[in-house]
């Protein structure tokens, strides 16, 4: 199959062992190909991230486009840390665990390869990248977040799948941006792990800071720009589709006044 991914395995994997239990002679055979699955992704930060995102994406409802689209993207942005070569790599791992005697859902596969596209478009090289392709995933995508209801996914056990997912790829963000100043990495990290309830503090406490020091500027000559921007950074209000822009712009003018 082209299009290897987690979700797509998972479902195979899953499906297997339900089936197995109809049948006896084939329940140990399904536990040791359950047991090989766990193990590699046990082994695999890039497939566990993986399969941590499908099944945010697919187990989620909102019906607002733009809450939506924005849920969708934050989610696809986690891979950002890795290349398009590493995930690829990783997914070579799979390939034992496709049998093409199993019969899988369609809406589900075409799901799941749609999620797997925008992970691949997102990592591709600007002149490789397939407009059209990532335009059909998103649109199916989007649709199924929209209008499908909340629902338990089919999956074996994955507790294993944890907070040390985001923490290796807080790792890898690190080697790759070690450039940034402290302060401008210590931001970047809380924005890919904080849910909006903590990024509603982060900005909240960026904006009282902001004003805290516009108030100490005691320069006459930038009274009416000080006045302006205390202003504006007043009728800042919190607006999910907008934090991450607006606590960075808080976090660069916190900059320029220390």
């Amino acid at each position: 199959m082209k299009n290897i991914n987690i979700g797509i395995v998972n479902l195979v994997v899953s499906k297997k062992l339900k089936d197995a239990y109809f049948n006896n002679s084939l329940i140990e055979e399904s536990k040791e190909i359950t047991n090989d699955f766990f193990n590699v992704l046990k082994n695999s930060p890039i497939l566990q991230l993986e399969f941590k995102v499908f099944n945010n994406i697919e187990n989620k409802h909102i019906e607002n486009d733009l809450v939506a689209t924005r849920y969708i993207d934050n989610n696809i942005k986690l891979f950002e840390v890795w290349t398009l070569q590493e995930v690829e790599k990783e997914h070579e791992k799979l390939k034992t665990f496709l049998t093409e005697d199993i019969q899988v859902d369609d809406n589900k596969v075409q799901l799941y390869i749609a999620i797997g596209n925008l992970i691949k478009e997102s990592l591709s090289n600007y002149d490789a990248v397939d407009v059209d392709d990532i335009h059909e995933s998103f649109t199916l995508v989007l649709d199924h977040v929209k209008n499908t209801k909340q629902t338990l996914t089919e999956s074996v056990d994955a507790d294993f799948i944890d907070e040390n997912v985001i923490e290796i790829a807080v790792d890898k963000f690190n080697s790759r941006y070690e450039s940034l100043i402290d302060s401008d990495k210590s931001l970047l990290q809380k924005l890919i792990r904080y849910d909006n309830n903590q990024k509603n503090n982060l900005f909240e406490e960026y904006r009282k800071e902001d004003l805290n020091l516009l108030e100490n500027i005691d320069k006459e000559a930038v009274n009416d720009v000080k006045i302006q921007a205390v202003q504006k950074i007043k009728e800042m209000k919190f607006n999910p589709q907008t934090v991450d822009d607006d606590i960075i712009g808080l976090h660069e003018l916190k900059k320029d006044l220390l």
